[in-house]
């Protein structure tokens, strides 16, 4: 079994029918909004994305649609692999988010 590289991101929506949810789930973070009360903190994050959700599909829609994050982040992981084995280190790479498909959990579960 070789070693394993996880690179892990923010994550971002990857089409614009992706916002809502990713706001929501963004949102519900309580890392991002930190109110303790889990029922309040969803309360927040279903109404902060209700409301930003247009506004924030038309900046998504200007830069192609939806976020760079997955691709760029991919690659980063592709270049990794790449430099890591050019120096004799065969390495698999995987690639998590915290806010979006693939989630950590998904990462985790391919290693």
């Amino acid at each position: 079994m070789k070693p394993g590289v996880l690179l892990f991101n923010l994550g971002g929506p990857e089409r614009l029918s992706d916002v809502k949810p990713f706001l929501y789930r963004l949102f519900s973070d309580p890392e991002i909004v930190r109110v303790k009360w889990t029922p309040l903190r969803k309360a927040l994050a279903y109404t902060i994305a209700t409301v930003r959700h247009k506004t924030s599909k038309g900046y998504y829609r200007q830069i192609g649609g939806g976020s760079p994050l997955r691709r760029v982040t991919e690659e980063q992981a592709r270049a990794l692999a790449a430099k890591l084995k050019s120096r004799g280190r065969d390495v698999q790479t995987f690639v998590g988010m915290c806010t979006w498909h693939p989630f950590l959990d998904e990462a985790v579960e391919d290693i």
